[in-house]
C-alpha cells in the first residue's frame, strides 16, 4: 500500500541525507532474512530520526520493539559524548 506520492516520496529521497553503509547492509540483510522485512524503519524515517538524535543530543535513548536495530542505530548516531542506548525487542 502506497500512502506517499511517488514524486514526493522520490524527492524525499534525492534530498536526504546518504545513508551509511552499515545501514544499508543491515536493510538489505534485514529484507533477505527476516519475516516482514516492511517493518523497517529505512532511509528517510532513519534520516529523519538521525537529524533529531543530533539536534537534541540525549544522554539515554530507550527504543522499545527494536524489531532489526535500523532506527536505534540512526538514533544512536546523534547521541551525546558518553549517551546510552537501550533496546528492547521480544522476539529473538
Amino acid at each position: 500500500m502506497q500512502f506517499i506520492d511517488p514524486v514526493l516520496d522520490a524527492y524525499c529521497e534525492e534530498h536526504s541525507g546518504t545513508e551509511p553503509a552499515y545501514l544499508q547492509e543491515l536493510a538489505a540483510e534485514t529484507c533477505e532474512k527476516v519475516h516482514m522485512p516492511q517493518m523497517l524503519s529505512g532511509h528517510l524515517q532513519g534520516r529523519f530520526l538521525s537529524m533529531l538524535s543530533h539536534l537534541v543530543q540525549p544522554k539515554t535513548v530507550v527504543e522499545i520493539d527494536t524489531f532489526t536495530g535500523y532506527s536505534a542505530l540512526c538514533l544512536a548516531e546523534g547521541l551525546a559524548k558518553g549517551g546510552m542506548l537501550h533496546t528492547i525487542e521480544i522476539d529473538p
